[in-house]
């Protein structure tokens, strides 16, 4: 009977042993745990306090170089927007940013001349929002005035379908609806121009002033186009 008694003491008295070394372990842990928390505490504070440091310089950088004054983007305001995708019409849209008011009533009034390939300078753009944003954002320091250019898809698509048929080689088809003769520049490049018809006008995007085109007309088709054409036939046969 005694040495049932001692077993069970021995049994009991383990077991309490080994519930206090648990208790004592998780206190361990959980002291760990609250040691690291602190840690990720006190680095993510710091983090943010420089994050706020940072932010105040750079908005002071940015404001002191345009007069302490920010200035904001009004691309895509609702004028604008609807400007660019109001009519619903079935055209191609392309934008091409300038730097000076000068070059972009050039451009109203004579058309749109581009090097070779007219998409170095002018970039084809869709109606979403946020893919507009995305192309604004990096092409706006090449200048505030942002032209406008439009033409019908039913007439892009024709003459895409006739250079696929000659099977023409480093031809756009941008090159093709011009009506002016192409000249050659001191680089011994080809300049083109668009004709102002495909000029829906152009837009300031910092103060939101919008320029129409009273000649505008995406649908519009010259007899150009087909000479053109025409010539290209005749020095591909």
């Amino acid at each position: 009977m005694l040495i049932f008694l001692s077993s069970k003491f021995l049994t009991t008295n383990f077991e309490l042993i080994l519930i206090i070394l648990l208790l004592l372990y998780i206190l361990y842990l959980q002291l760990r745990l609250a040691k690291k928390n602190h840690i990720i505490e006190s680095y993510l504070l710091n983090l943010q306090k420089k994050q706020e440091d940072w932010s105040k310089t750079e908005y002071q950088s940015i404001s002191g170089s345009f007069g302490k004054k920010v200035i904001k983007d009004k691309f895509l305001n609702d004028d604008i927007y609807n400007f660019l995708f109001g009519n619903n019409e079935e055209v191609k849209i392309y934008l091409h940013y300038t730097r000076e008011k000068s070059v972009a009533n050039e451009i109203l009034s004579e058309g749109f001349k581009f090097v070779n390939s007219f998409y170095k300078t002018a970039e084809l753009v869709f109606n979403d929002k946020l893919y507009l944003m995305h192309r604004h954002n990096e092409h706006k320091q090449f200048g505030e005035f942002v032209m406008v250019i439009s033409i019908s898809k039913k007439n892009f698509n024709k003459y895409t379908q006739e250079l696929s048929k000659l099977q023409a080689k480093n031809i756009a088809v941008e090159q093709i609806l011009t009506e002016v003769p192409h000249q050659t520049d001191e680089n011994g490049e080809e300049i083109f121009t668009s004709p102002r018809q495909f000029i829906k006008g152009y837009f300031n995007y910092l103060n939101g002033s919008i320029v129409t085109n009273p000649y505008y007309n995406p649908d519009y088709l010259s007899p150009k186009f087909d000479e053109n054409l025409k010539k290209l036939k005749s020095t591909a046969s």
